[in-house]
């Protein structure tokens, strides 16, 4: 009688070479680097209005295989380059949301996870400043979102509930290298200066137009540091907290804004391509830091 081919044991890395038929499986193999051969974008970028989009485009035009592909077919258009990194290449996968808002700011993160299975989610775009060191196109990286709508009606006027997210341990610890290493100080490519700030950021449904807001006294309140106010960080932060463990490990994600404006009466559109483009290449500075796989040490 012929033996039987019950399996074939493969452990270790590498390709192991048979000559002839084989049947069986392959167990052993490393389930990090499988999951990092499944994954079709390194990063993912999110960005609502035009202006954001236009900016970040620009910038992947500038990378190497860029092109554009219909998601889905009746879905968005997405921009995709690689960015060489050292000895690693990050593969880069843009989109933007269908509107403004945390609610479909939550919906574009899950389409765009489910899509390509970024290791991390960057949210590229505009903001208004609430702190007066924070100028008109300085950039803010947020490490922590306060979502400022949650509240009780009452009488006596409305009782805020705050809920804040905090960024993962493995993108503080890329913050932390990140201005190490950069520094505050950041210019364009066309080397326009601006300066990079970290810390917190309000975000909600509500767009502030009043430096005298109650809802910017009151993030005053839950913390005396928070740099900028936006719409949609919070949507973005609540889809990753509430995702369930996909087939490849996303590490969290990161909010970069340009300053608009100070969320004042002043607050218009002048600037929101100035800001926009800030915030791109404020990004493009970050990618090297952004790289994570099985021989990374992530």
């Amino acid at each position: 009688m012929a033996p039987t081919n019950i399996g074939i044991g493969h452990f270790g890395r590498g390709d192991q070479i048979f000559n002839g038929p084989v049947t069986g499986q392959s167990f052993g193999r490393d389930e990090e680097r499988r999951s990092e051969e499944r994954r079709r974008a390194d990063v993912g970028v999110l960005t609502v209005i035009e202006e954001e989009m236009v900016a970040v485009a620009e910038v992947l035009r500038s990378m190497h295989g860029y092109r554009t592909r219909r998601l889905d077919n009746d879905g968005p258009l997405v921009h995709e380059a690689r960015f060489p990194a050292g000895g690693d290449e990050i593969r880069l996968a843009a989109m933007q949301t269908l509107d403004r808002g945390p609610r479909t700011s939550g919906l574009a993160f899950e389409r765009l996870v489910r899509a390509y299975e970024p290791a991390v989610v960057l949210l590229v775009g505009i903001a208004g400043g609430v702190q007066p060191s924070v100028k008109v196109g300085d950039v803010v990286i947020s490490d922590q979102v306060i979502y400022y709508d949650a509240r009780r009606e009452a009488a006596d006027g409305p009782h805020r509930r705050g809920q804040a997210h905090t960024v993962t341990a493995a993108l503080g610890h890329r913050l932390n290298e990140f201005f190490l290493t950069a520094g505050r100080e950041a210019r364009t490519p066309e080397g326009t200066p601006f300066r990079m700030y970290r810390g917190p950021i309000g975000s909600g449904d509500a767009v502030i137009t009043d430096v005298d807001s109650e809802i910017r006294r009151w993030l005053g309140t839950f913390h005396e540091k928070i740099l900028a106010v936006e719409t949609e960080a919070a949507g973005v932060a609540q889809a990753f907290h509430e995702r369930s463990t996909g087939k490849s490990p996303t590490y969290g994600w990161l909010t970069i804004r340009g300053i608009s404006d100070a969320a004042d009466a002043a607050k218009g559109h002048r600037d929101h391509a100035l800001a926009s483009e800030h915030a791109a290449a404020t990004m493009r500075l970050l990618l090297p830091h952004l790289v994570f796989g099985p021989d990374s040490g992530a």
